[in-house]
């Protein structure tokens, strides 16, 4: 899934106007006498728990580099995923304070955001991907470790309902993101052995993708720089798991090597577009010309269809005969004296 860090600064900013709060992003630019003060009026967390219970959910992704799951997903993972059942209770890894609740919605990842005091420094758990942030805690409550803060959703950017953990540590040059996973098991919290099954991939050399659309290939990360071809949809390319600069990954496109936007690149190849079969060929008569009630010279004649009538489409066949319709009326003609219009 998308990582928080790239919606902190239009979503959060713009949801701290309304529930008063404090992102992991403003963490980012929180000095480091400030971290110390707040820290200190904090209650310091000393006991850890799962966030989701022990065997109700497997592990599917693993912290740091990675294949692009999805359009628009990450290629380095800042947190974990924790697949579970929609509506699983989500629990608070430790004691804190709730600074952040965003609903989520079909294009939005929601998420709950709680602040720790952990050994002398500050630490922002978020839980992503929920659909109502509030259905258990609100901005400014105390939770703690164990506590439930919400339920497990498949919001924003997901290829199916899970948790998304987050954990970041702040510090003079703002947020560092955290291995949660690992974070929890030098606490005696251990993600992988409460899992049910572990399913999250190994990080290969490189990862294969697909271009979606038309995309201009540039000579670096950014649309500042020039195009050096525009690929068509479903161009393959290679790119090294974890490498992106601004929305932007290098990729090589057979022996080319450039950027390309990460937004547009989705690890399964488009469908071919389906071709409508060309409708069928329309005659029109060369000559005066008799329809016939049956295949035959013989056969009694219905009317004389005139010289450069349209006779529509063939119906039958039947050796040199030709079923056709004119005039409302269906029979047979002969072949020699129709051309396709």
């Amino acid at each position: 899934m998308r990582s928080i860090r790239p919606l902190l600064l239009t979503v959060l900013t713009a949801a701290a106007l309304t529930v008063g709060a404090v992102s992991p992003a403003s963490a980012a630019a929180t000095t480091a006498s400030a971290v110390t003060a707040r820290v200190a009026t904090e209650t310091s967390a000393a006991a850890f728990r799962l966030p989701v219970a022990a065997k109700t959910y497997y592990l599917s992704s693993h912290f740091g580099p990675r294949c692009i799951p999805t359009q628009g997903g990450s290629t380095y993972h800042q947190g974990v995923d924790l697949a579970a059942k929609a509506g699983t209770p989500i629990y608070a890894i430790a004691a804190g304070v709730v600074t952040a609740t965003v609903d989520g919605t079909s294009s939005r990842a929601g998420y709950v955001s709680v602040r720790h005091s952990i050994d002398g420094a500050q630490y922002t758990s978020t839980y992503m991907h929920v659909w109502s942030a509030t259905t258990q805690v609100r901005v400014g409550q105390t939770v703690a470790a164990g506590q439930r803060i919400s339920e497990v959703g498949n919001s924003g950017v997901s290829s199916g309902s899970h948790l998304h953990l987050e954990l970041w540590k702040a510090g003079t040059n703002g947020s560092q993101a955290q291995n949660a996973a690992a974070f929890l098991q030098q606490r005696g919290i251990d993600l992988y052995a409460s899992a049910t099954a572990v399913t999250a991939p190994a990080t290969p050399a490189t990862c294969t993708y697909y271009t979606v659309g038309a995309v201009n290939f540039r000579t670096g990360p950014s649309t500042g720089y020039s195009i050096l071809r525009t690929l068509p949809s479903g161009t393959a390319m290679t790119h090294v798991p974890g490498s992106i600069t601004a929305g932007f990954i290098p990729v090589t496109v057979g022996s080319q090597a450039g950027w390309i936007s990460a937004s547009y690149v989705s690890p399964n190849k488009p469908s071919a577009p389906v071709t409508a079969p060309a409708p069928p060929p329309t005659y029109a008569t060369t000559a005066p010309l008799n329809l016939r009630v049956s295949p035959s010279i013989s056969a009694a004649r219905i009317l004389v269809i005139p010289q450069g009538a349209n006779v529509g489409v063939i119906l039958a066949s039947s050796d040199v005969w030709r079923k056709v319709t004119y005039a409302g009326r269906t029979g047979w003609v002969h072949s020699a004296y129709l051309v396709k219009r």
